[in-house]
């Protein structure tokens, strides 16, 4: 029975975060994989050229070794592993769930903020803080965005939920009321 690649993604990730945690490297990994990660990023056909049948298995592994060659021992297992169990095209996957398990390891959140005129840093730090202290979170991350319908006030969206202080909700609250 073949896994999901959602589910190869968990269970990589998952054993790698826990031996980083385990072996005080968590941040030395998170760092390398962040890295290999934009080397996906930079070169978008590189799954394809490492799962290519064309390709001579010591041109891939020539490749492979490339990638390996800076990273920490625990991230040169890990591309090691998944190539060798033709896993390669799995490896985005694997990253982007590391990510969300050190996330949660370190109260972090993300959140999208719509507002109708730019944020300055200062507003977006002290919006940051503000909701990172109402759900809990050490620190929140905003990408913000511009969105004049709202006219005024912001919504912020967060791991599903919806923060509506926007003037075109309130007014729509009050126009409820009003003809009810």
């Amino acid at each position: 029975m073949s896994l999901d690649k959602m589910t190869i993604a968990k269970r990589y990730s998952k054993a790698l975060f826990d031996l980083a945690v385990e072996k005080d490297q968590l941040e030395s990994v998170y760092a390398d994989l962040q890295q290999l990660k934009q080397i996906f990023n930079d070169v978008p056909d590189l799954n394809r050229v490492l799962t290519d049948v064309r390709l001579k298995d010591n041109q891939k592994q020539a490749i492979v070794d490339n990638l390996k060659k800076d990273a920490s021992s625990y991230v040169q297992n890990l591309i090691q592993m998944v190539y060798d169990y033709g896993r390669i095209a799995n490896i985005v996957d694997i990253i982007d769930q590391f990510m969300v398990l050190y996330d949660g390891y370190n109260h972090i959140a993300y959140a999208e903020v719509a507002t109708a005129i730019e944020l300055d840093s200062d507003q977006k730090k002290r919006l940051a803080d503000e909701f990172a202290k109402r759900i809990g979170a050490q620190k929140v991350i905003i990408n913000s965005r511009l969105d004049p319908s709202i006219i005024g006030g912001a919504v912020l969206k967060s791991n599903g939920f919806i923060y509506d202080g926007s003037i075109r909700t309130k007014m729509a609250k009050i126009k409820k009321m009003l003809l009810k």
